[in-house]
């Protein structure tokens, strides 16, 4: 079981403070709030948003409307002004949606956070996933204002999505057959700032680019600073780090345990700009090997782990799951020795729904700030304690978040990170027992070379084994879920 500790809500200031406006709706930051006359032709969106990163999605302008595409799912949606025509000159278009959106749903919660980071909750009447949302927020709006999905009625399900002017879903989620269903897949992207960029692709739909803009180039030029601060510092003692899990025997997977490590591009790129070093193999995407002994052999000069299993919920649970009996005796290993175990799990509802897979999605600087914490804890003058992340062989507590943590339901949700230009980073001491076993002066991935007896093969598990456990244990509440995680492992 989880070891969960009462917080207060100065504790969490940093995590759901949010910019005071009185209990009242903000109108500032968005543009074109009114309809226009059919015959209207002008220019109405004086603010545009570029895409930077994002390689999933884009957004033209025209004068009353505009064409939001999903590179991923080949999605055309056109956004027309409330009050003109439909244009008729976009082709193959999946749905036309009126803007600035009055009603909007969404299946995902990390959908749901763009939303609230927009400041624009003030408009969504459904939600998915109810009780695995962590914001503090959205579950004070989950009591009286904001109705969930009833998943298990597909007729109210329906009723309920076609109230909406847009329903924000994902490719395979239940009930997109809708007109207004849209498609979002921030979490395919391949670096971090790509996935927080998608805020530009939701903040269209509400004419909220003077916000989506305002708040990513804040996160961006916030990234950028930790990024070349960690590169600056760390760049001759970078540990190396490992995303791991194990999977026990189900009946996804023919009752057949295998242990894996993950290498989406994201983490890649961010573990990278954290200073520290990725754990590869010479693999696929994603390795999954057959004996705890082949998957411990892999993890021989790794520094950190960051364990995403959905069975392993404390340090001796999780040792024993990956094949060591006496951890006394695996000091040989650098993440036994040093104690550097970690799991994103530190932020949770009282249902057990994980914060992160929620706000790191979109704040990729604070994501980072907290990777350069793990890699670095002292990179701080007076230490740093990450958001998401706690060190299971440290027993650090789980964080439980209520609907009382909310402070102001309607505000835009706050970036957690903090300001990058304001902390003084610390130089790394090689003789910290942080670094007692990193090697020194290797800037260079890790590759591990494995041998195809140790993985397990592609027909060895049932097809339903592409629903990973640590996707199923996570994503409980909702099939739907599962496929965010297994997307990006």
């Amino acid at each position: 079981m989880y070891l969960r500790c009462s917080v207060s809500l100065a504790a969490l200031a940093v995590l759901f403070s949010v910019a005071a406006v009185d209990g009242a709706v903000s109108t500032a930051g968005l543009q074109s709030t009114q309809c226009v006359s059919s015959s209207n032709s002008s220019d109405i969106y004086a603010t545009k948003s570029t895409v930077k990163y994002a390689t999933g999605f884009t957004i033209a302008y025209h004068n009353t409307y505009k064409v939001v595409e999903n590179k991923t799912t080949n999605s055309t949606y056109v956004l027309y002004q409330c009050g003109s025509a439909k244009p008729s000159s976009v082709k193959d278009v999946s749905a036309y949606i009126p803007v600035p959106v009055n009603s909007s749903a969404a299946w995902a919660t990390s959908a749901a956070i763009f939303l609230e980071a927009l400041g624009v909750q003030n408009t969504v009447k459904n939600l998915g996933t109810a009780p695995s949302l962590v914001s503090a927020c959205l579950q004070e709006l989950l009591q009286d204002v904001i109705t969930p999905f009833n998943d298990g009625n597909s007729t109210d399900t329906d009723h309920q999505e076609q109230s909406n002017d847009v329903v924000f879903n994902m490719p395979g989620g239940e009930d997109t057959n809708t007109t207004n269903t849209v498609y979002s897949t921030e979490y395919l992207e391949s670096s971090a700032l790509g996935r927080s960029e998608w805020v530009k692709f939701f903040g269209a739909f509400f004419n909220a680019e003077e916000r989506a803009n305002k708040l990513f180039d804040a996160i961006d030029t916030n990234y950028q600073c930790f990024a070349s601060k960690a590169d600056k510092e760390y760049n001759d003692i970078r540990p190396v780090i490992a995303w791991t899990s194990y999977a026990g025997p189900t009946q996804y997977n023919n009752n057949t345990a295998y242990w894996q490590i993950s290498f989406a591009d994201y983490k890649y790129d961010i573990v990278r700009d954290a200073g520290a070093r990725m754990l590869n193999t010479t693999g696929k995407q994603s390795t999954m090997f057959s004996t705890s002994q082949a998957f411990l052999r892999a993890l021989k000069d790794v520094d950190i782990i960051i364990d995403e299993s959905f069975v392993s919920y404390n340090y001796s649970a999780l040792m024993k799951n990956y094949g060591i009996a006496d951890v006394k005796q695996a000091t040989n290993y650098s993440w036994v020795a040093t104690g550097r175990v970690f799991r994103p799990d530190r932020v949770q509802s009282t249902s057990g729904g994980l914060g992160w897979f929620e706000a790191p999605v979109a704040f990729a600087d604070a994501l980072l700030q907290d990777l350069v914490g793990v890699a670095h804890p002292k990179f701080a003058k007076d230490g740093y304690k990450p958001i998401w992340f706690r060190n299971l062989a440290k027993s650090d507590p789980v964080t439980v978040v209520t609907a009382s943590n909310c402070t102001d339901m309607y505000a835009q949700r706050q970036d957690p990170a903090g300001v990058c230009a304001s902390i003084d980073f610390q130089s790394a001491n090689p003789s910290d027992s942080d670094y007692s076993d990193v090697e020194q002066s290797r800037t260079q991935d890790l590759i591990y070379d494995v041998s195809k007896s140790e993985v397990v093969n592609d027909g060895s598990l049932s097809s339903s084994s592409s629903s990973n456990p640590i996707s199923v244990g996570f994503f409980v509440y909702s099939a739907l879920m599962v496929a965010i995680v297994i997307a990006t492992l």
